[in-house]
């Protein structure tokens, strides 16, 4: 209810979603036997429920003609989820991948320091968004792998990730305002003509 309350009231121009990815990871379904049935269906249920919340603050963007960005991991099963497939239905949203070593994540192995590929999944109704977070590896270097309570660390995003959105969101502002003002100028040549 308060982060409800908290987005009526500020309506951020763009709502940034990274709801926690355990329950629904590759790694962690690995562990399910360990957990037992009962602690993994509880689990998948809370995750699930998050995941419904996010959905519902996102149409809540939409809806004021705002921005959303959904990132989570692209193996994940919450990207199955009902009410994230019939989000990715809606026209206007993109569902589109990236890896965070083209945006500069990094840790350290046995090996030294070196960057992480993390294969990353991104939703949003922002085109220029988009664009800037579905950067791909470009090769030729060596990956740090996400073992060994790795994954834990890579949570925090990188700052050429925040850099991506924050560009990306001030070239969509952008655009939105030149569509509108071409939109109203049309209008007042319509006027005109009418008046002729």
């Amino acid at each position: 209810k308060e982060a409800l309350c908290l987005v009526r009231s500020s309506q951020p121009r763009m709502l940034i979603g990274s709801p926690m990815c355990t329950a629904f990871s590759q790694l962690q379904a690995l562990n399910r036997s360990k957990l037992g049935e009962e602690k993994w269906k509880l689990m998948i249920e809370d995750a699930t429920r998050h995941i419904i919340f996010c959905s519902v603050l996102y149409r809540e963007q939409m809806s004021r003609g705002d921005y959303f960005l959904h990132e989570h991991p692209a193996g994940a099963s919450s990207w199955r989820l009902p009410c994230m497939i019939r989000l990715a239905s809606v026209p206007g949203v993109r569902r589109v991948f990236g890896n965070m070593c083209a945006h500069g994540m990094w840790q350290v192995d046995s090996e030294g320091p070196a960057i992480v590929k993390k294969p990353t999944g991104f939703l949003t109704n922002s085109a220029k968004v988009a664009e800037r977070v579905s950067a791909r590896c470009s090769g030729g270097h060596r990956h740090v792998h996400l073992v060994n309570g790795r994954a834990r660390q890579a949570q925090e995003y990188p700052e050429g990730l925040c850099v991506a959105i924050c560009e990306g969101l001030r070239e969509q502002l952008r655009a939105d305002e030149s569509r509108r003002n071409k939109d109203e100028a049309s209008k007042e040549i319509l006027a005109c003509s009418y008046l002729l």
